[in-house]
């Protein structure tokens, strides 16, 4: 059993859905709030937290089916505002495409696009194009053991409800300390592929998270506890 934090305080509930090797606690400012008011629930993914371990490559449609299963499994009610973190935004597309009947709400907060680090290699230098493309290809470079091309090519192919509401968070700060990398060019890559994500709706908005880096349910927790709580009452 992976292991989860769930409020009930009827529907809908806020299914928060974490990045690549984060754990629950990530959401721990934001559930905290929101628990106050509304269902909140949280988990750990296999390979995270207090999860247990994973051992092949898995994919987005394998993590999709496994917060269905858990979702069934603890008896949470729908329907479901996910709040998907970086590559949670890609879970929480595909389970929302493939259960639409139990999604009201979308909140991309820092989402990862798919195919990002293809993206990334016209403002890299050479010698980062080598460990940018394992990062890519090579799912024993994340502990989660995620195949990311197989991954973006479901999320790419997914279709969700055609105005399903959808909050786009975007940070406005590079972030890194790393001085090898241009972050602010990565950043500018982001931002505009996260803006692209209005497409996917026809009742989709974006907010600029002008104070935050990468982490903006940290950075910035009232802006994400905003958007959640209006997306809820309809505002």
């Amino acid at each position: 059993m992976l292991y989860s934090k769930y409020v009930n305080k009827g529907t809908p509930t806020i299914v928060f859905i974490a990045g690549l090797g984060d754990s629950s606690d990530t959401w721990e400012v934001v559930q905290s709030r929101l628990s106050q008011e509304f269902s909140t629930f949280s988990y750990d993914r296999a390979g995270t937290g207090r999860s247990q371990s994973v051992s092949g490559p898995r994919s987005c449609v394998d993590l999709a089916e496994e917060l269905a299963e858990l979702l069934i499994t603890l008896d949470v009610p729908h329907p479901y505002i996910l709040a998907g973190h970086s590559f949670g935004g890609l879970i929480a597309r595909l389970y929302a495409s493939r259960y639409p009947h139990h999604v009201s709400g979308l909140v991309l907060i820092d989402a990862a696009a798919e195919y990002k680090e293809l993206a990334y290699e016209e403002v890299l230098p050479d010698k980062l194009l080598a460990q940018n493309k394992e990062n890519y290809s090579n799912p024993l470079m994340n502990r989660e053991r995620i195949d990311k091309p197989l991954s973006y090519k479901q999320a790419a192919e997914s279709i969700l409800k055609s105005d399903l509401d959808i909050v786009i968070l975007i940070r406005g700060l590079p972030g890194g300390d790393n001085g090898e990398w241009p972050y602010e060019e990565i950043m500018k890559i982001d931002q505009k592929m996260q803006e692209n994500f209005q497409r996917l709706s026809t009742s989709s908005k974006c907010r600029m998270a002008a104070d935050s880096d990468h982490y903006i349910h940290q950075d910035e927790p009232n802006i994400v506890i905003e958007e959640i709580a209006a997306l809820i009452k309809g505002e």
